[in-house]
């Protein structure tokens, strides 16, 4: 896929994603961290790129929620 195309998919995305890590981790540098990494995550899965937009939000809500969690258990391991 063309990579405009793909930064306008995923463009579509990035608040909602920010939001929904930001919910979880109440920490603003957390979601940012956090968001990226769904992003990239995103960017590299083709049925996210070509699939409906209700499958594409889902798979967006799961995977900004997958790495919120994520991120979360790795900082409360180091405290």
């Amino acid at each position: 896929m063309d990579p405009h195309k793909v930064a306008a998919v995923l463009k579509e995305y990035e608040v909602y994603i920010y939001r929904i890590a930001h919910y979880l981790l109440q920490k603003e540098s957390s979601a940012i961290a956090a968001a990226e990494n769904t992003l990239l995550e995103l960017a590299q899965t083709p049925f996210f790129l070509t699939g409906c937009e209700a499958e594409r939000k889902r798979r967006a809500k799961m995977t900004a929620i997958k790495h919120a969690l994520s991120l979360a258990k790795h900082t409360a391991g180091r405290k």
